[in-house]
């Protein structure tokens, strides 16, 4: 998602996965007791900026009410976590999380790990098989996705796994659409929170003002490679975010088969604002505004074939290869 705030709008948000980023590099050094409180302090104020304000004050009394507890934890990744927890149990809102800035650029955005694509072949049967663990932004993810597809343009089905995909950005996420569908199709819009010129005492506050909605299209390559052949999609209760939002589109438009596990519902676009510390707050900051079928904010996608995740490969198999060549 290079465009506007659209940067990091299908972010995912998994606390756990605040120090993955490290690789093999050790863990860097702790916050100071005083950085720590001056971050939450600080994330108390980006508050102001969450998408629902009449959620806002709930949220800030339960931060102040656990100041003293979550201050104390004797680690940062355990202040984090809890701090974390509390966020989404108040807000009921997944991607309210925290994180230590890492060195690395998301997993999905590195070309080492292929942009996200783990696997893209076609087995004995003609079937064809896409794994992606994450959704990237990075603009040359586009010619990444171009070559995957094309790869596996000549199966007579295909399956895509996002089992354990987390999320990511929509460079990638709108170019796969694009090769799944004939023609340029709008998608689901984003509702943007806006804000109102703060005022000098508080130039980082947030008074909303009317709402910008920001409609998305499919990013047509000029020929698609998969734009009609059956497609069935593989979700779990790991599928989060951008992941989330393909299997929706693609169920909501009627050309795919979603089969797995009802996913976690994280659909409120998050940007990442910065705790005047290493640490970051993802900020949901807009809703999803479906140009069909129910938003999967805070009840996810429910698929159309309901099986444990461990089965759905077996499942999506079988229908497959039912389908004439």
């Amino acid at each position: 998602m290079r465009n506007s705030a659209l940067a990091a709008a299908l972010l995912a948000a998994v606390p756990h996965a605040a120090f993955a980023q490290t690789g093999v590099q050790s863990e860097p050094a702790p916050l100071s007791a005083e950085a720590r409180a001056h971050s939450f302090d600080v994330l108390i104020r980006r508050l102001d900026h969450y998408v629902d304000p009449a959620k806002r004050p709930a949220i800030v009394a339960a931060l102040r009410g656990a100041r003293e507890r979550l201050l104390a934890m004797p680690s940062e990744a355990g202040f984090l976590v809890e701090t974390s927890k509390l966020l989404v149990s108040v807000s009921g809102d997944k991607h309210l999380t925290l994180f230590r800035k890492g060195p690395l650029p998301p997993a999905a955005d590195r070309p080492e790990t292929n942009f996200g694509i783990a696997r893209a072949v076609i087995d004995q049967d003609g079937i064809g098989h896409l794994v992606l663990d994450g959704f990237s932004n990075h603009p040359d993810s586009r010619a990444a996705i171009d070559k995957a597809m094309a790869d596996i343009a000549g199966a007579r089905a295909l399956i895509i796994d996002l089992r354990a995909n987390g999320g990511g950005g929509e460079v990638s996420f709108r170019r796969l659409l694009g090769h799944l569908f004939p023609t340029a199709t709008e998608l689901t819009a984003i509702e943007w929170r806006q804000c109102a010129p703060p005022s000098a005492g508080r130039p980082d506050a947030c008074t909303q003002v009317a709402p910008r909605r920001e409609r998305r299209f499919t990013d047509q390559p000029a020929s698609p490679a998969f734009p009609e052949r059956p497609v069935y999609v593989l979700v779990s209760r790991a599928s989060f975010s951008a992941a989330e939002a393909l299997a929706f589109e693609l169920q909501a438009h009627r050309r795919a088969l979603v089969i797995g596990e009802r996913t976690p519902g994280g659909g409120n676009p998050a940007v990442g604002m910065d705790l005047e510390s290493e640490l970051i707050v993802i900020m949901p900051i807009g809703r999803m505004v479906p140009t069909r079928g129910r938003a999967w904010e805070g009840r996810g996608v429910i698929p159309d074939i309901d099986v444990p995740a461990l089965e759905a490969p077996a499942t999506a198999l079988a229908l497959a290869r039912r389908k004439p060549r």
